[in-house]
C-alpha cells in the first residue's frame, strides 16, 4: 500500500513538472514568432553613404534606411534578443560574413525606435546603438522627446518647462511659449553639469506647432568630445 501510494505521488510530481516545463516554452516560442516593427535614426549626419544592414538570422541580413533628418519608416522584423547593424561581407572562406558595427539589447515591445549615435566619420567606426520603446513615446503636437546620450547630466528650460536629464536618460514635455512677439515661439536654454558647475552650451528660440512635435538628442561629437544637440521636427498627418 506504501509504495502504491508513493508511486502515485511520483508520477503526480513527474506530471506537474511536465505541465510546468511545457508552459514556461509556451510563451518563449511565442516571442520568437513574434514581428516588430523597426524605425531608426542616426547622428550626426557623415559623408558615409554606404548603406547599412541589420542581422535577421544566420547569415541573413536587410538593408534599413538610418536617415538623421527624419525618423525612418518602419520594417517589420522577427523579433531577437539583439539588434545588430553592420554589413554582409564575403569570409576568407567564401562563405558570407557578418561585419558587427554596433549591437544592442531588444526590448519585449512590438514597436521599437534605434538611435545609431555614429563613433566616427565612417559606418565601420562603429555605432552606439540604443533602443527605445516606440509604444511608450508616442506623443503628439507642441511636445517634445528628449534623450541624453551624454556621459553628463543636462538641464534646461523650454519657455516655461524646466527640464532635466541624467545620462542615457529620456523624457516628454509640453512646453508654455514664452516669447510675446509671436505666442509659439519659446526660449530655450541647456547647460551640462562639469566639475559641480553648470555650464551652458546652447541658447537660442523654438516654434512649438500644434502640427508638429519635436525629437531632441544631446551626444557628444566623436570627434570634438563637445556637446551637442540633434534636433528633428516632424509633422505630423
Amino acid at each position: 500500500m506504501h509504495s502504491t501510494t508513493c508511486f502515485n505521488r511520483t508520477r503526480l510530481i513527474y506530471t506537474c513538472i511536465l505541465l510546468l516545463v511545457g508552459f514556461s516554452l509556451f510563451p518563449c516560442s511565442a516571442q520568437e514568432g513574434a514581428k516588430v516593427s523597426l524605425k531608426f535614426v542616426c547622428f550626426p549626419r557623415a559623408n558615409d553613404t554606404e548603406p547599412l544592414q541589420l542581422l535577421t538570422g544566420d547569415a541573413k541580413a536587410i538593408e534599413v534606411e538610418t536617415p538623421s533628418n527624419e525618423i525612418s519608416k518602419p520594417h517589420m522584423v522577427q523579433a531577437r534578443n539583439t539588434w545588430v547593424i553592420g554589413k554582409m561581407v564575403t569570409g576568407d572562406d567564401g562563405k558570407p560574413k557578418f561585419e558587427v558595427y554596433g549591437k544592442t539589447k531588444a526590448l519585449t515591445s512590438s514597436k521599437q525606435l534605434l538611435v545609431l549615435l555614429r563613433k566616427g566619420a565612417t559606418n565601420a567606426d562603429g555605432f552606439e546603438i540604443i533602443a527605445l520603446d516606440s509604444r511608450k513615446i508616442n506623443f503628439g503636437g507642441e511636445k517634445f522627446l528628449f534623450l541624453n546620450t551624454a556621459k553628463v547630466a543636462i538641464a534646461g528650460k523650454i519657455g516655461k518647462q524646466a527640464v532635466a536629464l541624467k545620462p542615457g536618460a529620456h523624457t516628454i514635455i509640453k512646453p508654455k511659449p514664452d516669447r510675446g512677439v509671436r505666442k509659439n515661439l519659446c526660449h530655450v536654454s541647456f547647460a551640462y553639469l562639469r566639475n559641480k558647475e553648470w555650464k551652458i552650451f546652447s541658447s537660442t528660440t523654438w516654434p512649438v506647432h500644434k502640427n508638429a512635435r519635436a525629437l531632441v538628442f544631446f551626444y557628444q561629437d566623436p570627434t570634438t568630445k563637445r556637446l551637442r544637440l540633434h534636433a528633428i521636427r516632424d509633422f505630423m498627418n
